[in-house]
């Protein structure tokens, strides 16, 4: 799935479950456009995290059942709109793209997710 599409879910699912106006499951999944066994997926990864997600056969709506929510946020910002020059100790990201690198006599080998991804002599 597009990493864009994935927050847009979760901010879709957050709204909806905070105004206590999701459907029932197999609505909700076809309004996220995923599976309902993927959406069960995200909700299970939400209750391990703390998130407490309760369905309500009567409301036929997912609720938030022990005060926490999600706070998802997403912003993208040109480095031209950055006033302040300490906020761009503040900007983090990028990949682990090799999980470890290994010598086999004189070939230097990458790998990722165990997977040779490039041997050099």
């Amino acid at each position: 799935m597009n990493k864009f599409k994935v927050f847009e879910n979760l901010i879709t699912l957050e709204k909806l479950i905070r105004q206590r106006c999701t459907g029932t499951p197999d609505e909700l999944a076809r309004r996220l456009s995923i599976s309902r066994s993927a959406l069960y997926e995200i909700i299970d990864e939400l209750k391990a995290r703390g998130v407490e997600i309760k369905y309500c056969r009567t409301r036929c709506s997912f609720y938030y059942n022990n005060g926490m929510i999600l706070d998802i946020r997403f912003d993208i910002k040109g480095l031209t709109h950055i006033d302040n020059p300490d906020e761009l100790k503040d900007i983090s990201g990028g990949c682990k793209l090799f999980s470890s690198v290994h010598y086999i006599g004189r070939r230097c080998c990458n790998f990722a997710d165990g997977n040779i991804l490039q041997c050099a002599m």
